[in-house]
């Protein structure tokens, strides 16, 4: 699962920052790149929670696979593009693969793992997803800087026949136990046991609903985060007289330190359990808000930058830990697409509103709105999240 995220992300860190200028060269006015955004983000949210809902149905990896084919022709299509809206298209198809591969990928690391090692689990697999996108957009700038923004895009159809075979062979279906909120198999069940998961009819989804939403709203929460930083920091470092090379920095500060953060999640759930290590996210990122709401110039952006990058770094994995640790066995494809749907629609809401108020109030209120919304996040867990049992391993 590691090398299949790994690579994915350097296909998609190639090819994002080339879609717009892409887009530009094919004559888009402003509101069609605009749709490129919105129209993968709507794609992705809507395809979570039926993704997630059909692979407790038919099994995990037939979602999976399917995720990374359309993945292959958006980015052939990429490259065939020949107007605006044909690129949209393909944007969208891309859209549609996200919203199936993130809650079945989550989900499958919910059913091989147990609680004890889970934590360290998606610290990695989260850490995979980092050091891909970083270095996708390293080498995605390199190869426009020095070829041409087209010749990145046959790079990410080949890293997906890549994953699609590494997948086929490597991830194996596993099976749920039968009782209620119990784990996945662990590595000692035999092999002849593996099936596909089944019975979600079985599963009350209020029920699982009731249990999982404060960490669907850390979920929302986290994606405006995400989104309003990576969306309007450039922009922002520009109103400040930032130079290019700097605001380049300051974008390599924030993904270095969230990688780092995910590596190290697992160690520090040891240290103080799930739910303070969420809580030091949410405060880490509160922190960043804040110093991004009063910063005047380079030093005080990659502050703030590092402090996001600490709070989105834990506040992702532990997110999808405590998901699969509150959701019943036979229902985590279901409780993870609940969790990217509430993504989905952070970065769909909270970064539309968050350019209604800096269109009325300048760009430091999409910032103190982002600040507001994480603070929201404190109290709804303290009062709501727990802790599993320590037996429950």
């Amino acid at each position: 699962m590691a090398i299949f995220i790994f690579l994915i992300s350097i296909g998609e860190g190639i090819t994002a920052p080339a879609i717009p200028l892409q887009g530009d060269r094919l004559g888009a006015s402003y509101l069609q790149l605009g749709f490129l955004m919105t129209g993968f983000s709507i794609a992705y949210t809507f395809m979570t929670l039926a993704a997630g809902r059909y692979s407790d149905r038919i099994g995990r990896k037939p979602l999976l696979l399917t995720s990374i084919v359309l993945s292959i022709i958006a980015a052939t299509g990429y490259y065939l593009a020949a107007t605006p809206l044909t690129l949209l298209v393909f944007r969208t198809i891309e859209g549609l693969s996200r919203g199936i591969l993130w809650p079945v990928a989550e989900a499958i690391m919910a059913d091989n793992t147990n609680r004890r090692e889970r934590s360290r689990a998606m610290g990695r697999f989260s850490g995979a997803y980092g050091a891909g996108a970083t270095l996708g957009n390293l080498a995605g700038g390199a190869v426009m800087q020095n070829i041409g923004v087209t010749a990145v895009f046959p790079v990410y159809p080949v890293l997906g026949v890549i994953v699609l075979i590494t997948s086929i062979i490597g991830i194996q279906e596993v099976t749920a136990s039968e009782k209620e909120g119990a784990e996945a198999f662990s590595a000692n069940d035999s092999k002849d046991q593996v099936q596909p998961l089944a019975g979600l009819e079985s599963v009350d989804l209020k029920e699982e609903c009731k249990k999982i939403w404060p960490v669907c709203y850390i979920g929302f929460a986290y994606a405006g985060f995400l989104y309003s930083v990576q969306g309007l920091l450039s922009q922002f470092a520009n109103i400040l007289n930032v130079a290019l090379l700097g605001i380049g920095i300051i974008y390599a500060l924030f993904w270095g330190m969230r990688t780092i953060s995910f590596l190290s999640c697992g160690k520090l759930v040891k240290l103080f359990g799930r739910r303070s290590a969420l809580l030091i996210g949410i405060v880490f990122a509160i922190l960043s808000a804040g110093t991004f709401l009063f910063a005047e110039g380079f030093i005080p952006l990659i502050f703030a930058a590092l402090l996001g990058g600490i709070g989105t770094g834990l506040m992702f994995p532990l997110s999808v830990t405590l998901i699969a640790d509150l959701s019943s066995a036979k229902a985590h494809g279901f409780s993870m697409g609940a969790l990217e749907f509430s993504m989905g629609i952070g970065m769909i809401l909270q970064t539309a509103l968050s350019g209604l108020l800096g269109d009325l109030g300048g760009v430091r209120f999409t910032y103190l709105f982002t600040f507001i919304v994480t603070l929201i996040a404190i109290p709804l867990t303290l009062i709501f999240i727990f802790e599993p049992e320590k037996n429950s391993d």
